[in-house]
């Protein structure tokens, strides 16, 4: 999740407002979405690379057991809260399409890694222009509901609540500080601000941790999707990816979840980006 920028929003709706005048959808979109992700992906990867391997291997551990707390927590709560889906029927040429993206995704992000070890470039720019390009061939064929924004408050709750209770956890048996579990948790997926301010209040080596925590959650949002995004409906999903749900892996929602659920992805991410500028500070600040 990359800080807030207006070209974000330019591009949302430069796509939608195209998808809209545009009486038929191009061939090519969908393999032009998929294009870029993989190139936004390995990028991400890329951008690890000043990473030194044994740091890596050091703090994913921690990291990987402190998102999977949240995470689970946050389906746990989004199952119980989330109204029933309702039967669609399936599509064959989708899931097809995704026994392969969740490997796919991942050999990607690896391989970004080690082309950002290899080279040593800073990949921030580019990511910029891959999650433009994304976010507008996805706003082209997203489909806008006000109904599913009355349920806004569902993917919230859970992922509020799966941050609270993996924070609780892991203060209880000792595994982090409270106001670093927490402020981790809060970050909800925006890893360049969580990762920014932690290490600015408590040092590198947590401000590392905070941010492989939220990179963590917005790669296994997209990498779980095929599978996960059936089962979770728009509602947990949205949950899932929190502030990233607006944008990075707004994608994967609508083609996995529920292609209604845009929306609800939207104003989630909108909402939980907000969030957590306000609550990562303040856990921090709580001593």
């Amino acid at each position: 999740m990359l800080p807030v920028d207006l070209l974000l929003y330019v591009s949302l709706g430069a796509g939608f407002i195209a998808g809209r005048i545009l009486p038929h959808r191009p061939e090519w979109t969908g393999p032009a979405t998929l294009a870029s992700i993989f190139a936004l992906v390995g990028l991400l990867g890329a951008s690890l690379g000043p990473v030194a391997p044994a740091t890596l291997a050091a703090t994913v551990p921690l990291a990987a057991l402190l998102i999977g707390t949240i995470l689970g927590f946050t389906v746990l709560i989004a199952v119980a809260v989330s109204r029933p889906q309702p039967r669609r029927e399936r599509n064959p040429r989708r899931l097809g399409r995704g026994w392969w993206l969740s490997p796919c995704l991942l050999a990607t992000l690896l391989a970004g890694y080690a082309a950002g070890r290899a080279t040593g470039w800073s990949y921030d720019p580019g990511i910029e222009y891959a999650l433009y390009v994304m976010l507008a061939l996805v706003a082209f064929d997203l489909r806008w509901s006000r109904e599913g924004l009355r349920r806004i408050w569902a993917p919230v709750l859970a992922a509020g609540g799966g941050a609270v209770l993996a924070g609780t956890v892991f203060t209880i048996l000792g595994l982090l500080p409270a106001r670093i579990a927490f402020a981790a948790g809060f970050g909800f997926g925006w890893y360049t601000l969580t990762g920014a301010l932690v290490a600015a209040s408590a040092g590198a080596s947590f401000g590392f941790l905070a941010f492989l925590t939220n990179f963590l959650r917005e790669n296994l949002t997209m990498i779980s999707s095929p599978w996960a995004g059936p089962a979770l409906g728009a509602e947990g999903m949205s949950a899932v990816g929190g502030a990233t749900s607006m944008d990075t892996t707004l994608y994967f929602i609508t083609h996995f979840a529920d292609p209604d659920g845009g929306s609800l992805a939207l104003a989630t991410g909108l909402v939980l980006t907000i969030a957590a500028s306000v609550l990562v500070p303040l856990a921090l600040g709580g001593g």
